[in-house]
């Protein structure tokens, strides 16, 4: 009943999203508000139907329903109970069906917190988002379905289907040492001519058994889902006209949430690479890490550029252009993932999405392009100023966003540069396929990055409209010292020019942005003759927005200084040694001292070394890096044994073993915890920032008005 139950709210819940889309359309078009109100209730009917999925779903997992063949693959007896749950998101249809609840929720609530304050973009928008929801649904409904079941047909075959064949009988997958996964269809469980015969699944993809894994690929879903709803304001506003501040407004909130989603989901898969990869680092510019950047730098640079529509009124067709492509690359980016078009570790099998997903990022982008063209052909984009100096800080974000463009451009054709010119190959366009690997980006990004961290120091010291050079500089002179004093510590210190000024440049952005703490709190505390903890406390409490900002500033300017670091300084050393042989990696000194093998209770068998590290003659902890072995058909998985301090991370590899001669793998990663901590300060920003003030916004009532009367910009 599990299975048919889930089939049933699946399609209810496709049902209710596409009949919302429907009514919001009509209801928007003829503006009849019981359609529009209809069309809201379908959509909250889409949540409960969803989470009744999902839920359903869990539970066969936990509870071993294996005739399911989603939970077959993903699930097993052995597995702890944390990872049956989180198998959810362990393989294509699952994750697919959390990645649309995570749409009907953004959908759900954004009809909540926006339905009295933005009506005359909520039935547009209803339209926009739910056409996404609709399609997404159409995927789980009818190519991508887990509740799929394994039948047994009558001539001994196995087939999968949602529904009964004729004269088939529900199959159940077992495993036997001798035979392996076969199946069968009797309920007692046992095959009395198989010894040990037991029904099991296949488990998660051992890659996927790591605590990173819980929490990684649902932060990414919420940042990639979050932004559909800036995205369908934004196109509410493109049809009706409504190109002013308000749709901005009313999103908000919802671009900054998905961009710390985001955020954070590449932060969190930096360190689940940095655990379980095994190869010493937390970025390798794979084409998954670069799909879920793309929308990230995208999305960066409209989270700026609104600042200068909501102050001076221009940008207006940058700032669209910007939530659009953000949307495309959300797309491009679930493509890469779900299709199987790129060679990464985060990508799924191939499958049949490819087709329907194709083509509905292509009908998107074409209608999108169409609305701007014709709004852009009204003269709906017009600034409300012109930029008056080129030092000003309106000239200097949109010089910062077009940095932003140029990285975006530089990291797309990275990633899609084999797939593109192996298309033109293939059509006698081109003579050879290009295939960039890393070293491309680390020859190319470095640059780029140098000149955002300038600007995030410089930008925000800038004044707004006619700023001059002398004041300009006469804003920079405290940060611009500070930095030229560091590059002389730095110098005297040994560090090579090069070194020294990667390190000023990222902290020029920190001294600035500290300057502008300072300066704040100093001028409240002698204004108002309060402490100072208290005065920037208060400072932060006023203007939560643009102290938040300046946090998240910190937290990149954290992780940038973790990043060169660890990549500057970072040593590595590989060495095969006998009991009682030491290796020395930085400070430190690492003994190995035995090898041995252990069966774990979810059955894999592990190789782990055991180590001793000591610095400076005295013990510091034992290391014990180990090779995971689920079954004969994965490949073993690393993990590091690590010891972390503020200094950075001693990270030692077992690569391979010959009785008790082991090779390992040693690394010294100074500073590379600076990376994880600027995330956290980032997440601590970004909560500041989007924190409600005490102040409510007005309501408003409906404000319809005929399509052929909006002006563009009204």
């Amino acid at each position: 009943m599990i299975a048919e139950i889930g089939i049933i709210v699946l399609f209810m819940g496709f049902v209710a999203s596409v009949l919302g889309t429907i009514l919001a359309a009509v209801g928007a078009y003829t503006h009849t508000e019981t359609l529009i109100i209809s069309a809201r209730n379908a959509f909250f009917a889409t949540l409960p139907l969803l989470t009744i999925a999902c839920v359903l779903l869990i539970y066969a997992q936990v509870n071993g329903h294996y005739y399911i063949e989603y939970v077959a693959g993903v699930s097993q007896d052995a597995q702890p109970w944390s990872l049956k749950i989180t198998a959810l998101w362990g393989s294509q249809a699952g994750s697919l069906l959390l990645w649309t609840w995570m749409l009907s929720l953004f959908i759900a609530m954004a009809l909540v917190f926006n339905w009295e304050s933005e009506k005359r973009l909520i039935p547009w928008m209803m339209v926009v988002a739910g056409s996404t929801l609709a399609f997404f649904l159409i995927l789980n409904n009818f190519y991508e379905n887990p509740f799929s079941r394994f039948w047994a047909l009558s001539d001994g075959s196995i087939e999968v289907a949602l529904f009964q064949p004729d004269g088939a009988e529900l199959a159940y997958p077992y495993q036997s040492p001798s035979a392996g996964t076969l199946f069968h269809t009797n309920d007692s469980g046992f095959i009395p001519s198989v010894p040990d015969a037991r029904y099991d699944g296949s488990g998660l993809n051992p890659l996927l058994r790591h605590p990173g894994m819980i929490i990684h690929p649902p932060m990414l879903y919420l940042g990639f889902t979050g932004f559909i709803i800036p995205f369908a304001f934004a196109i509410a506003a493109l049809i009706r006209g409504d190109l002013g501040i308000g749709w901005l407004q009313a999103t908000r909130r919802w671009s900054l949430t998905a961009w710390i989603f985001l955020s954070a989901g590449l932060i969190l898969g930096g360190r689940w690479a940095y655990d379980v990869l095994g190869w010493g680092g937390y970025w390798g510019w794979d084409p998954v890490e670069n799909s879920s950047l793309l929308p990230w730098l995208t999305g960066t640079a409209f989270l700026h550029s609104v600042m200068i529509q909501e102050r001076r009124g221009m940008l207006k067709g940058w700032n669209m252009t910007m939530i659009i492509l953000t949307y495309l690359l959300v797309l491009f980016g679930t493509v890469a993932t779900r299709t199987g078009l790129l060679s990464s570790v985060h990508t799924f099998a191939q499958s049949p999405l490819s087709v329907p997903m194709g083509i509905f990022l292509g009908m998107t982008t074409i209608i999108c392009v169409i609305l701007y063209l014709w709004r852009g052909s009204q003269g709906a984009f017009r600034n409300d100023h012109q930029l008056e100096s080129m030092f000003s800080r309106e000239s200097l974000f949109l010089f910062n966003n077009w940095v932003f463009l140029a990285l975006t451009g530089v990291v797309f054709w990275g990633t899609w540069s084999e797939l593109i010119t192996g298309f033109l190959v293939d059509f006698n366009l081109l003579g050879n396929r290009i295939n960039l690997g890393p070293e491309y980006y680390e020859f190319i990004t470095p640059p780029l990055f140098g000149i955002l961290f300038v600007m995030m120091g410089i930008a925000p010291l800038a004044a707004w409209r006619k700023a001059t050079a002398a004041k300009l500089g006469n804003a920079i002179r405290i940060p611009t010292g500070l930095t030229a004093i560091l590059f002389v510590i730095l110098l005297a210190m040994g560090k090579s020019v090069g070194v020294a000024i990667a390190f000023c440049v990222v902290a020029f952005a920190g001294f600035a942005t500290l300057l502008e703490l300072h300066k704040g709190a100093d001028a409240r505390r002698r204004a108002h003759s309060e402490f100072y903890g208290v005065a920037l406390g208060k400072l932060f409490m006023r203007n939560r927005r643009r102290y938040g900002g300046y946090t998240i500033h910190l937290g990149v300017v954290v992780i940038g200084i973790g990043i060169i670091a660890s990549t500057v300084f970072q040593e590595v050393k590989q060495i095969t040694l006998s009991p009682n042989e030491s290796l020395e990696i930085g400070d430190y000194t690492m003994v190995y001292e035995e090898a041995f093998e252990a069966l774990a209770v979810d059955d894999r068998l592990m190789f782990v070394a055991n180590t001793s590290l000591w610095r400076d003659g005295e013990y510091v902890t034992q290391l014990r890096p180990r090779r995971d072995v689920f079954d004969t058909s994965s490949t073993p998985m690393t993990i590091a044994g690590q010891h972390s301090t503020l200094e950075g991370d001693v990270y030692i590899l077992l690569t391979f073993w010959d009785g008790n001669r082991v090779t390992f793998r040693a690394y010294n990663n100074p500073l590379v915890n600076f990376v994880w901590w600027g995330g956290i300060l980032m997440v601590l920003g970004t909560f500041i920032a989007v924190y409600p003030n005490e102040q409510k916004k007005p309501k408003t009532m409906w404000q319809y008005q005929p399509m052929q009367a909006a002006t563009a910009g009204d």
